[in-house]
């Protein structure tokens, strides 16, 4: 009887608070979005410089081999994904008068700047110079971008307690930090510019200051503009302690296996489909293929910004888990449409499905990003503690993980396909079975992996309800009520 009571109070206040409009407090000025967005631009722009100028400096003009190139690359981003939960720690933990994130955000940030330029200065003309110069600096690079980009994930997550603001703010992340997608492809192509005379390692060099002072100006934006949340201070905890706590949240482990699970089918797999367009498509034409291979990033880009809104419309007038599971749908539909666009017949029909993916694929990752702030309050309401921090940083640890080990998957789907190198390149073709097993395995595993993370978002607990109510708790609780519910 005391329980029906206590559930009958707790559903009439909740019903209060869903239908409150936001408060003051709750709602994050436009200014502010946008400044926390700027920090996405800086997030692209210093991953991605790396990734797209890495081999056609170090392998294309200077000559490395790709074998070192690419250890050289592998090392620094599987210490990159293991320093993230402590950095996640470290901030979680820190007490200071500029507060627990924006010191971080600004050393990181300034050294990411500054160091980018010189990660094309080797001294050495070796291969084993260029081999060791490149890792460590690339280690340091990497290291420094762990420094900047796990506060200031965390700093967004703690913007708003409110769960469709949550969604309105970290939106812009994305807005922002999409063009920089567009614009980075370009970086190689600015390097061979007239003015540099031809030589791409000093184009690098000088096109990686210009980039620098970009990565500086929109990655200081969100210290220097976003005002951290107060927060009382609590007992500090071990860091093996926290990302056990952090792992054993129910919610977060459904979340961050499902997104390992989206990442490794559509990484995995996705390199398969070059050789579909090039033998299949373009028929042996690679300069052709990669024409599409770009037409099909940009419409995917350009369609991520439709994506977002959408996806935000959905999520506020239904719920995260159900916009999620919309978005999944859309990009099912559009990979399994490719069985039917990737055709010699109509090579720019692919085009079509590109344009349905980025429609729901882009929000997905909006989806993921917000519902970790909803984890977060909800640890809260269990532990007493905000731990935005190594949250955020589990989740990036779980990303660069899932994406090292796609490039091994992708070479073993590869295998399984039966394509051979050595012959495609010596008749200009692959046997009629072998594209077959190619094209299934390019979509089957995609929309597979996309179906299964359906299936587990169907059990993903934290609703619009559990959100607002659990939100309620904790804002009673700092009222001095003590209010209990049985889990």
């Amino acid at each position: 009887m005391q329980e029906t009571i206590m559930d009958n109070e707790i559903k009439n206040a909740l019903d209060g608070v869903i239908n409150q409009p936001l408060s003051p407090a709750q709602k994050v000025p436009l200014s502010k979005k946008v400044a926390w967005g700027f920090g996405g631009l800086a997030d692209n722009y210093i991953m991605n410089s790396l990734l797209m100028l890495a081999l056609p400096i170090y392998n294309i003009a200077l000559g490395m081999d790709p074998i070192k190139l690419g250890i050289a690359l592998f090392i620094p981003r599987l210490l990159d994904a293991l320093t993230d939960p402590l950095m996640g720690h470290i901030s979680d933990n820190t007490v200071s008068r500029w507060g627990r994130r924006k010191p971080y955000i600004i050393i990181g940030i300034t050294l990411c700047a500054l160091i980018l330029p010189l990660l094309w200065t080797s001294p050495f003309k070796s291969q084993s110079g260029m081999f060791w110069y490149f890792m460590f600096m690339a280690i340091v690079y990497l290291s420094v971008y762990t420094v900047f980009v796990v506060p200031y994930t965390a700093l967004g997550y703690e913007l708003t307690s409110d769960y469709d603001e949550k969604t309105r703010t970290l939106a812009w992340r994305m807005y922002i930090g999409l063009a920089g997608s567009l614009s980075v492809p370009w970086l190689y192509k600015l390097c061979l510019l007239p003015i540099f005379g031809g030589d791409a390692v000093k184009g690098a060099f000088w096109v990686s200051v210009g980039t620098a002072f970009i990565i500086l100006g929109s990655g200081l934006a969100p210290a220097f503009f976003c005002k951290e949340q107060y927060y009382e201070r609590t007992q500090k905890i071990g860091i093996l302690k926290s990302i056990f706590w952090t792992l054993h949240n129910k919610p977060f482990a459904i979340l961050i296996i499902t997104y390992i699970i989206i990442i490794g089918g559509l990484f995995s797999s996705g390199v398969l489909g070059l050789y579909i367009n090039i033998y299949h498509v373009c028929g042996g034409d690679k300069s052709f293929a990669a024409t599409l291979s770009g037409l099909t990033g940009s419409i995917m880009g350009i369609t991520s910004y439709a994506s977002l809104p959408l996806i935000t419309y959905i999520s506020v007038r239904t719920g995260k888990r159900e916009a999620m599971i919309m978005g999944l749908i859309l990009a099912i539909i559009g990979y399994g449409s490719l069985w039917f666009t990737l055709t010699p017949k109509f090579p720019y029909l692919q085009l079509v499905s590109a344009f349905v993916i980025g429609l729901g694929l882009q929000g997905c990752w909006l989806m993921i990003s917000s519902m970790v702030g909803d984890i977060c309050d909800e640890d809260e309401l269990k532990t007493g503690m905000r731990r935005e921090g190594v949250y955020s940083a589990v989740t990036g640890f779980a990303m660069k993980i899932a994406l090292s080990l796609t490039s091994l998957l992708g070479g073993i789907l590869l295998k399984i396909s039966g394509y051979e190198s050595k012959i495609a390149e010596a008749t200009g073709t692959v046997e009629p079975n072998v594209m077959l097993m190619l094209r299934v395995l390019f979509i089957a595993v995609q929309c597979l992996a996309l179906a299964i993370a359906i299936v587990m978002f169907l059990f993903y607990p934290i609703s619009r309800a559990r959100a607002h109510q659990t939100r309620m708790l904790l804002e009673n609780r700092k009222n001095n009520f003590n209010i209990n519910i049985d889990n």
